[in-house]
């Protein structure tokens, strides 16, 4: 017979769970900007075509055979980071916060439990935002991030000077970029947050016309066109304090993670064994480039 004590899932987290698994697993701002590619559980091959055609002399007869079709692959691994949190509840009970805990048998609810989560999730995804850019399994990560994936590959490099302004690192590493990845799509360059706050101001005080001056209460745009390109830039946390910047296509940069299978969960119950609310959070997440000699690195 079933035990007559029954814990119910909070209606939260049963209402909006797999809302919550999303929210965790892509909700990191450059994890929604990049190329998504769902079913991913282990080590997956991105098969990739690059195709170069070659115009022949058609004012005669003949077959001059000319121009390639070349496959290749690259290799996406993703990592399975977790969180596992356990909280208890009953040490609310001396707080100012007591009247929200509730201990009768089979009346559970965590205290705050909306805003327990909530912030749960806000972490998860400013770990994997640092983790996107600069994650190493050989550091002790999940997963590699873009610097480590493009290690030894073909990227176009691009260094600058201490003390060079933002404006001038954006002009360089957008001359740099190869004219093919022009034709594959928008282009897009990725820096730390704390670098574009900077380009704003800089595109401020040099006047340009494609911030709005003069008038009160105007917010910092979420992103914006290199003046006279059409090259949008994004600041991201996950490069924050590198001073690195990237630019290339922007289905170059690839994101992978299930969402399709068992690989991803979100669980939240109350624990009857060890009498506490328990949290597990499971993901398979990876980031890979598909063209690295399509993509420009501008560092220090």
């Amino acid at each position: 017979m079933a035990n007559p004590i029954v814990t119910s899932l909070p209606n939260y987290v049963e209402e909006k769970k797999f809302g919550l698994i999303r929210n965790a697993v892509i909700g990191a701002k450059s994890a929604s900007l990049f190329n998504l590619q769902t079913g991913i559980k282990g080590a997956t091959a991105l098969n990739l075509l690059n195709t170069d055609v070659v115009f022949g002399d058609g004012s005669d007869c003949g077959w001059d055979d000319a121009g390639t079709s070349t496959l290749s692959q690259r290799i996406l691994t993703p990592g399975y980071p977790k969180v596992n949190m356990s909280f208890c509840d009953k040490v609310l009970l001396k707080t100012y916060a007591n009247y929200e805990v509730k201990v009768a048998a089979g009346q559970k609810t965590m205290p705050f439990e909306e805003d327990f989560i909530a912030g749960v999730i806000e972490n998860v995804k400013a770990k994997l935002e640092t983790m996107i850019w600069t994650g190493s399994v050989s550091g002790g990560d999940a997963f590699d991030g873009i610097e480590t994936v493009i290690t030894g590959t073909s990227f176009v490099p691009v260094t600058y000077q201490s003390g060079a302004s933002v404006t001038t690192i954006v002009n360089a590493t957008y001359a740099a970029i190869p004219s093919a990845a022009f034709n594959k799509g928008q282009v897009v360059m990725f820096m730390g947050s704390d670098m574009y706050r900077t380009y704003i101001q800089e595109l401020i005080a040099n006047g340009n016309p494609v911030i709005t001056t003069g008038l009160n209460d105007v917010a910092m745009p979420d992103s914006i066109l290199i003046p006279g390109t059409n090259v949008r830039v994004y600041g991201v946390a996950g490069l924050d304090g590198t001073g690195d910047v990237y630019a290339s296509y922007q289905d170059n940069f690839i994101y992978g993670t299930d969402l399709q299978g068992d690989e991803e969960k979100f669980d939240f119950w109350y624990s009857q064994d060890n009498r506490e609310f328990r949290l597990a959070i499971e993901m398979a997440v990876g980031v890979q480039v598909a063209f690295p000699d399509m993509l420009v690195k501008a560092s220090l």
